[in-house]
């Protein structure tokens, strides 16, 4: 593939969230090491550029960690230094997402990723920071939207959220609808422990806010400056990987991931394209989101999707 070029033009002061589904070394190469909870978050300054890279704390214990970092990031970058099951299960993801894909060069992978229908590109280390920066995106700058994975308190501050800005830019005095329908203002803004008066797309951001409580505030929770809603029936268009073998049948349960929040939903109902979930418990999200799908069986993210309706 094209090698892309770094240009000042467009590159300068962006923010970039990155997936490394596995191996610690490479997501401490990239970043240094920060807030964990089920999703371990490394940050690293490049002149004017931020990366975030975010990495389940733990595939083995919580898997669904691995569908979460993938649906929230714009890029992935995956370690070749171990082929193993693993390997194969984030490869047939990343097929179902369609997002870009930059290998590391440990090992020959030529012969595995010829049928895996993913935009890649293998890139050294010496040379992974130029490719990340390099990434072009649209900026989606329709209205403000900021994904929640941490919300807590702190003394004399109030309620403080951490999350990602998935659209727009958010700026202090901001006005923003939390999922609950509850509108929160933004006090104030932090960006790697800095105070900012604003955050842009893909920036990781900690948020104090005023009207908000912070127990009323859940992993996967939405702050959007339009009037958003939780939801436990929605229907989405369907993409299953043609390694899964799944048999998808009403009553059937499955893991439904969409952003940080992650429920075990049932099969309501199955269309021409499309399935209706009902989720165990609410979940905060917004037509036209990517959604995995993940069962017990390997590959365990065997189907997306994007949500086409919400009751």
């Amino acid at each position: 593939m094209r090698k892309h070029r770094v240009s000042n033009i467009w590159r300068c002061k962006m923010d970039h969230v990155i997936a490394v589904p596995f191996d610690p070394d490479l997501a401490e190469f990239i970043g240094k090491r920060g807030s964990t909870n089920s999703i371990t978050f490394y940050n690293r300054k490049v002149g004017e550029d931020i990366i975030t890279a975010i990495m389940p704390s733990s595939i083995t214990d919580k898997f669904y960690a691995l569908a979460e970092v993938l649906l929230v990031a714009e890029q992935v970058v995956i370690s070749t230094k171990k082929i193993d099951k693993i390997f194969g299960e984030v490869l047939i993801a990343c097929s179902l997402l369609g997002k870009p894909v930059l290998f590391t060069d440990d090992n020959d992978i030529s012969g595995i990723i010829g049928g895996a229908n993913i935009g890649y590109k293998i890139v050294s280390k010496a040379n992974l920071m130029e490719s990340i920066l390099a990434y072009k995106r649209d900026p989606n700058n329709d209205y403000v939207r900021i994904d929640i994975d941490k919300a807590f308190n702190v003394k004399g501050v109030g309620s403080v959220v951490l999350g990602i800005v998935t659209k727009g830019v958010v700026k202090t005095h901001d006005k923003l609808y939390h999922s609950s329908g509850a509108v929160a203002e933004v006090r104030s803004i932090q960006k790697q422990d800095v105070d900012m008066p604003e955050a842009g797309y893909m920036s990781r951001v900690g948020l104090a806010l005023k009207n908000l409580e912070s127990d009323d505030i859940e992993k996967g929770d939405l702050l959007c400056s339009k009037k958003i809603a939780k939801t436990s029936k929605f229907e989405i268009e369907l993409n299953q990987s043609k390694y899964a073998n799944e048999e998808i049948d009403v009553d059937k349960n499955y893991g439904v991931a969409v952003g940080f929040s992650y429920v075990i939903s049932r099969v309501a109902e199955i269309g021409s394209g499309s399935i209706i979930l009902e989720a165990s418990k609410p979940l905060s999200m917004e037509i036209g989101d990517s959604v995995l799908l993940v069962r017990e069986n390997v590959p365990r993210i065997f189907a997306s999707g994007k949500v086409k309706n919400i009751w």
